[in-house]
Order: C-alpha cells, then sequence, then structure tokens
C-alpha cells in the first residue's frame, strides 16, 4: 500500500468525536506528548505542547448558556509575547454576529484595546512601548476571528493578544491568509472544526529587541488542522517578519512536521499519537481551496 492510501486509511479509522469544544475523554489515555495537569483546556485538540516558561489562560464566553473557548494563549513573562494562541472555527462560533464598527458606539470610543484581567500588566507591552518603536498593534487572533459575540470580539484586544509587526506585514500576505482562514472556518462545508494556531516566534536567536527591550519576533507563524466528517487533513505557513514578502501564499505552506522543525512547538499534540503523525507529516495544496 503506497503512502498516502496509507494514511487515508489510517485517518478514516481513527474518527474520534470532536467538536469545538474538545474535552479529554475520548483522547488516547497512552498519548506520549498530549498536555497533562488539571486544566481540562489544555486539553483541547488546537493546545500545542505547554513549556515550563508557558503561563496558559483559556479566554471563554458563553454562547446560548454554554461556556465557549473564545482562544487560548501561551504567554511568556520574560518576552512579554505570546508563544502561540490557539482557537477553533466550530458551529458554536463561526457566525458573524457583532460588527467591529460598533466599538464606536461604547464606552472605549473606537479603541477596544484593553490590558488583560488574567495576566499582570507588566507581563505585557503598552501602546506606547509598540507604537513608540514604529510598529502596529497586530493581533494574533484577529479581531475578525472572533465575532460571534461582543464580548469574545472584546477578548482579541487584550495586550497579551497583541504582537508589534511591521504595518505592511500586517495588511500583506499574512492578512491574506487570515482572511482564508475564516473562509474556510466558516465554511460548514469545508469543516466541521477547524483547528488553528498563530505566533511569532520567541526563541533565543528568532527574535530582536529594540532598545526599551520589546519583543520583535523574526517570524510568524500559522498552523492550521481540519476536521471534516471525521477526516483530518493539515497545513503549516511561515512567513520572514518584513515589510514586504513576495509571492504566493501557497510558497510560504508546508507540512506540520515542517513547522516543528522551524518553531520547535508541538502542535496538536492532543490528537491520538498514530493520527498526530499521520496527518502532520502530509501537506497537499490541493486540499485547501483558495490557497494558489
Amino acid at each position: 500500500m503506497n503512502r498516502i492510501l496509507y494514511v487515508i486509511t489510517l485517518i478514516v479509522s481513527l474518527t474520534a468525536c470532536s467538536s469545538g469544544n474538545d474535552l479529554p475523554s475520548y483522547i488516547d489515555p497512552s498519548n506520549r506528548n498530549a498536555n497533562i495537569g488539571d486544566d481540562k483546556h489544555s486539553k483541547r485538540i488546537e493546545i500545542p505542547a505547554l513549556t515550563d516558561e508557558d503561563i496558559f489562560i483559556a479566554h471563554t464566553t458563553f454562547v446560548n448558556g454554554a461556556e465557549n473557548v473564545t482562544y487560548s494563549i501561551a504567554h511568556v513573562p520574560e518576552r512579554k509575547h505570546c508563544r502561540w494562541t490557539a482557537f477553533t472555527f466550530d458551529p458554536s462560533n463561526r457566525a458573524i454576529k457583532w460588527k467591529r464598527d460598533n466599538w464606536d458606539n461604547t464606552e472605549w470610543g473606537g479603541d477596544p484595546f484593553q490590558p488583560n484581567p488574567e495576566m499582570p500588566d507588566n507581563y505585557v507591552f503598552t501602546k506606547q512601548e509598540i507604537n513608540g518603536n514604529g510598529y502596529v498593534r497586530g493581533h494574533l487572533v484577529a479581531s475578525y476571528d472572533r465575532v460571534y459575540s461582543k464580548d469574545a470580539n472584546e477578548q482579541t484586544f487584550y495586550y497579551s493578544n497583541i504582537s508589534p509587526m511591521h504595518s505592511r506585514f500586517n495588511t500583506g500576505l499574512w492578512n491574506d491568509l487570515e482572511g482564508l482562514v475564516q473562509g474556510w472556518g466558516r465554511n460548514s462545508g469545508f469543516c466541521d472544526t477547524l483547528y488553528v494556531v498563530k505566533g511569532g516566534t520567541i526563541r533565543e536567536g528568532e527574535y530582536t529587541q529594540t532598545g526599551n527591550c520589546i519583543t520583535i519576533p523574526k517570524s510568524y507563524f500559522m498552523a492550521i488542522l481540519c476536521r471534516y466528517n471525521g477526516r483530518y487533513k493539515a497545513a503549516g505557513f511561515m512567513f520572514k517578519h518584513e515589510k514586504y514578502l513576495p509571492g504566493k501564499l501557497s510558497e510560504y505552506a508546508m507540512s506540520i512536521d515542517a513547522l516543528e522543525e522551524k518553531t520547535g512547538i508541538d502542535f496538536f499534540c492532543n490528537l491520538p499519537d498514530k493520527l498526530e503523525i499521520a496527518v502532520e507529516s502530509i501537506y497537499e495544496i490541493s486540499h485547501w481551496k483558495g490557497l494558489n
């Protein structure tokens, strides 16, 4: 049996029940690299492997009386920057119910950027630090990723979700990929659940610092896992943090295995081992509508 056919057969045979609120009840207890500990949110499918440096926080809202995880972060206080952010698109949160222009009519007067209530202020950047160094406040979890409620959208404006970005990078290919991911995630004919991880590189040698010690990632990445009708597919993307990036999005795409090699992050570690190994080893451009 050739390798591609083997992976397809394996994926079909490992169809764990999953949703936007995946909990550890169905995770294979022999999973060698799954997150451990008492926090149920750290066991969700979209959450990468946590390290000793990380402060893990899952921001939640309530949808129709049920708790929904807006997004999660692994924050490194020493860098004042997230290692990654993670979230899902699924039937509970893919709807568009909040218009971001409505912030003009709130107490923040059109500027909803706020401190993270679960994070000490000295662990994150301030507006003055970012803007004063010539960068813009780049969302990791984009504002338009979370428009299923006012509360969810507000949470994307926490400074712990912000990274200093070149303005043209933020509005270039990075923005184009965000738009594609939003389209995939809101298309029920494309996915039941789309698991998304975003971040900037903050390991030693993979960032620069300004004179006032603001961490500037040298690259940004996304890891995408799609579940549809019990089948999985995945893709990784990595971009140098430059003011202008040439080429097409497909030129920056790769397998999750390749992205893990570049970032040192163990993505989708909570998948059963056999499924994780299979799905992370293959990237096929034809599986991703609109990617060229």
